[in-house]
């Protein structure tokens, strides 16, 4: 130990110091240069808004198909990241890769709730039937005057409890009374609350603080860079256009997608009305006539 403590205080012992701390030195400087140097990853926008009839002109150009169907593509992306859920309310759906998308997530677990209008559910072109015959959930209400217009989805987002559902609907709408209830919910808000509950729960991470710290838990994951999750309070994706080939490629429409909870708890909210209001049950005779692009010509 004497000998070594001579050698370091030599001169050549101090040099070797001193250049083994220079190296180490320089090392971290570089790896600090290098780590400065790295752009950082641009954090993703809370709503981005997209316009149907235009593209990005991008270099080096996408293929003819990537160009043509940009927009369905993102739609199909988003779907295939979903994890807990999906909720879809809309009108006319006729795109087969984004029903094929949705088809794929119920096979990997994902809950699938789908609201529309009776009309669109055996309709020439319509790919809800294929929906149907993959057990997942599509309801409507049966012989109503009304459409069911709606054109949005929702991924990933935490449904309210039937008391929050109650306590939002009021502070939006008012409280209904006996003679002021305009919809199917405001009179079940009215009379049938025990109903409402006994459909949606009782309570969720909203009201329940315990069950806000269990979603935290169960939000923390382990990295993977092949995995790109949806936003932690989901998504929404709304917009003037019905899913269809000439709705997402050629019109003069419009679709935003939104991460902000200011904007997606309202459709949550609505969906989930609808969910209780558009609740027939199926009517299996407009299934059995077989699709056009079903039929054997003969």
């Amino acid at each position: 130990m004497h000998s070594l403590v001579n050698v370091i205080n030599s001169k050549a012992g101090k040099l070797v110091v001193a250049g083994g701390l220079l190296f180490v030195t320089t090392e971290i400087v570089y790896e600090l240069y290098l780590w400065l140097r790295k752009s950082p990853k641009p954090k993703p926008k809370p709503c981005e808004v997209y316009f149907i009839n235009r593209r990005k002109l991008v270099h080096p150009l996408p293929s003819p198909a990537a160009f043509l169907f940009e927009h369905i593509n993102r739609i199909v992306s988003h779907i295939d990241r979903a994890e807990k859920s999906i909720c879809l309310a809309m009108y006319i759906f006729t795109v087969r890769e984004i029903s094929e998308a949705v088809i794929r997530a119920k096979k990997r677990s994902v809950i699938v709730r789908v609201v529309t209008c009776e009309s669109m559910v055996g309709n020439e072109g319509s790919y809800l039937r294929d929906l149907i015959e993959e057990d997942i959930k599509v309801q409507y209400k049966y012989k109503c005057e009304y459409l069911m217009h709606h054109k949005f989805c929702l991924l990933d987002t935490e449904w309210y409890c039937g008391n929050c559902l109650i306590a939002y609907h009021i502070a939006e709408c008012g409280e209904p009374t006996k003679y002021m209830q305009h919809t199917l919910f405001d009179k079940a808000v009215l009379s049938d609350r025990a109903g409402l509950l006994d459909r949606f729960g009782r309570s969720c991470s909203r009201c329940n603080p315990q069950l806000r710290v269990e979603n935290k838990q169960k939000m923390r994951r382990e990295p993977n860079d092949a995995c790109d999750p949806l936003p932690k309070h989901g998504l929404l994706i709304a917009g003037s256009s019905n899913w269809t080939s000439p709705g997402l490629v050629q019109h003069w429409d419009n679709i935003t997608y939104c991460s902000l909870p200011e904007m997606i708890d309202p459709f949550t909210a609505e969906f989930q009305r609808m969910w209780y209001e558009l609740g027939d049950a199926l009517d299996k005779t407009i299934l059995k006539e077989p699709l056009y692009r079903d039929r054997i010509i003969k």
